[in-house]
């Protein structure tokens, strides 16, 4: 069971591409940061200071470095530290694109030295707990000499690139996908630095690496339907049902049970968004066996009752985490 395939899969998750973009100096531009959006850049060419919840101190970006938000935060690019900043929704409206930022290229800025930055940004679902994305930090920061030992992530950028300033035939399914991907690699980085760091904090990610919480996960996600007890998912991974429940709530902050049933209705709430399975099949799809039994759980757990959730696309029930 491949984990974040499975959670991408279920999330409504969605690229969309913003723009590639030539800062001029004097530049200063500041995201605000939405929810249900993560975002990322990449420097192309130049340099640029980025201010934002990482550090103290402002980060001198160069070609090749790349940033993943996956929060609702706010951060600043700009050319000097005593450039002024605009916002990037203003920076929109003065070169004129109408609100269409899909597949751009613009510039903005004083008319100095260049810097050449991709953006883009993702959309995924926020409501209910979504084990994956509660567990990204707020920034992932990749310097470009760490790309290196990523074969596939820098050649990638530099063709995502080239498809949004050369705008050949198909270049927007390509794009989609290229984005996607991108997303991929960065936490592909961010899993490997979390499983070999002892100290880094708990989370879905490092669980997943875990030999036994890992497999018990794994075993969650591709049985939902199966009736879990601790006891059961204990055995499934040799390990006594108390430290087998300790070691999952230290790991993942969640109960095991508990797990399931939060699980259970994402994926229960990514099959009524599509519409064409009947809520007593969804029901049983994600372990209930009456109706009545899943649509209570499942507004326990969003707020909503399924059919709202159907007729809304799953994406308008309140967030609980």
């Amino acid at each position: 069971m491949d984990l974040l395939a499975d959670v991408l899969s279920t999330s409504q998750f969605n690229s969309m591409v913003y723009c590639q973009t030539d800062f001029t100096a004097p530049w200063g531009v500041k995201w605000e940061g939405r929810a249900g959006r993560a975002g990322f850049i990449m420097i192309v060419r130049g340099s640029c200071f980025l201010e934002c919840g990482l550090s103290d101190q402002p980060i001198s970006m160069a070609p090749g470095d790349f940033l993943l938000t996956s929060r609702a935060r706010p951060y600043i690019l700009r050319d000097s530290l005593s450039s002024p900043v605009t916002r990037f929704d203003d920076v929109l409206a003065q070169v004129n694109l109408d609100g269409e930022t899909r597949n751009r290229v613009f510039s903005f800025g004083g008319g100095g030295a260049a810097t050449k930055v991709v953006m883009g940004c993702y959309d995924f679902d926020t409501t209910g707990n979504n084990p994956f994305f509660s567990s990204l930090p707020e920034f992932i920061y990749i310097k470009a000499e760490e790309l290196q030992s990523e074969p596939w992530m820098e050649p990638t950028l530099r063709f995502l690139s080239s498809e949004l300033a050369n705008q050949r035939f198909g270049s927007t399914i390509a794009v989609d996908r290229l984005t996607e991907l991108i997303f991929v690699q960065a936490v592909r980085v961010h899993v490997g630095r979390t499983q070999l760091s002892s100290s880094h904090t708990n989370g879905w990610l490092k669980a997943t690496g875990d030999l036994q919480i890992g497999r018990a996960l794994a075993a969650i996600h591709a049985n939902p339907e199966e009736q879990w007890t601790v006891a059961l998912l204990a055995q499934n991974v040799d390990m006594s049902r108390s430290s087998f429940a300790a070691k999952f709530k230290e790991l993942t902050g969640s109960s095991p049970l508990d797990y399931v049933t939060s699980w259970r209705m994402h994926k229960a709430k990514s099959l009524l968004k599509q519409g064409n399975t009947s809520i007593v099949d969804v029901a049983n799809l994600v372990g209930y066996k009456s109706e009545a039994a899943f649509s209570k759980a499942f507004k326990r757990e969003t707020g909503r009752p399924p059919g709202f959730s159907r007729k809304h696309g799953g994406m308008d029930s309140p967030a609980l985490n």
